[in-house]
């Protein structure tokens, strides 16, 4: 099968890497990383070990065909993704499975297909042509716009044939808040204190903010109509936190290499929803001035 992976760093870069030891799959990612790949294949460390002869390029092949695109970009660059791969709006069924809220809406108003997936694996970006599988997480997907139960299994399959193991549920909006509240609860927190997901759950202060940010974030889900329940968030948050010990989170990353975060598609989108059900979030509303204010003091410095 013919699949497209773009925005091809991490995440993009595991998935698609897995993907192409059965598929004929096409990553998309930025110049360097992606002549790595194309001179040497994709190195996957840590608890998957096994280099990768994808095929790799900048910018979608005019004569592309897939059946599948996995949208990986970072949530900020959603709609950019969406005008280069207008063409495959029709054709393609499209599956997000990027961070935060907002990206299945976004991918919908131009692709006609849409399922949109949340994953808990963990993966660092070592460098180009390498990434670090660093914890093994649940992958669930769900029909997002006109998309059949026979696409989510076919799709499901497909992963399942690479040992990526993934579910499908009929309520991916739970999903995707569930996944948020885990995401604001580990990620800027990593982020601040330099530290992998581990370090979070053995230091007992750490361990404080994090149950406090997951029960505000929790009760914002349920405000916005997630059937969630709080404990089962706290025990996922740790699970995940366990589950992914060695890994160094996106945000942290992100701000190692002076990037711009997701944090606005994460605990922007629960201080935004907060604000609108006037429920009060404190840590998180201070995690999200924090984690700007720490962006926003990287491009004073290259300016």
């Amino acid at each position: 099968m013919e699949l497209l992976v773009f925005g091809a760093g991490a995440m993009g870069s595991f998935f698609g890497g897995l993907l192409s030891q059965r598929h004929d799959v096409t990553l998309i990612g930025r110049g360097e990383h992606i002549s790595a790949i194309k001179s040497h294949g994709l190195r996957i460390s840590g608890k998957t070990a096994i280099i990768a002869k994808p095929r790799a390029a900048t910018r979608v092949p005019q004569n592309a065909k897939p059946e599948f695109v996995v949208v990986t970009t970072k949530s900020y660059d959603t709609a950019n993704a969406m005008i280069a791969l207008r063409p495959l709006g029709e054709r393609a069924i499209f599956v997000t499975l990027q961070n935060g809220l907002g990206n299945a809406d976004t991918i919908a108003r131009t692709a006609r297909r849409v399922i949109a997936g949340t994953t808990a694996h963990g993966v660092t970006f070592v460098g180009p042509g390498e990434i670090r599988h660093a914890g093994i997480g649940e992958t669930v997907l769900g029909a997002w716009s006109h998309v059949r139960e026979a696409d989510l299994v076919r799709f499901r399959n497909l992963l399942a044939d690479v040992g990526i193991v993934a579910s499908v549920t009929s309520d991916i909006r739970t999903e995707l808040w569930s996944k948020l509240v885990v995401n604001a609860a580990l990620n800027p927190i990593a982020a601040l204190a330099e530290v992998p997901n581990g370090r979070i759950v053995r230091d007992k202060r750490l361990l404080g903010i994090v149950e406090s940010v997951c029960r505000e974030a929790t009760a914002v889900a349920k405000a916005e109509g997630a059937k969630v329940d709080e404990e089962e968030l706290r025990h996922r948050t740790l699970l995940v936190a366990k589950r992914t010990a060695a890994n160094r989170a996106s945000m942290l990353q992100d701000l190692d290499r002076h990037h711009r975060t997701e944090i606005d598609a994460i605990t922007g989108s629960i201080v935004r929803a907060a604000e609108r059900h006037r429920i009060p979030v404190p840590l998180n509303a201070g995690l999200y001035a924090l984690v700007r204010a720490r962006e926003a003091a990287f491009r004073a410095a290259s300016a």
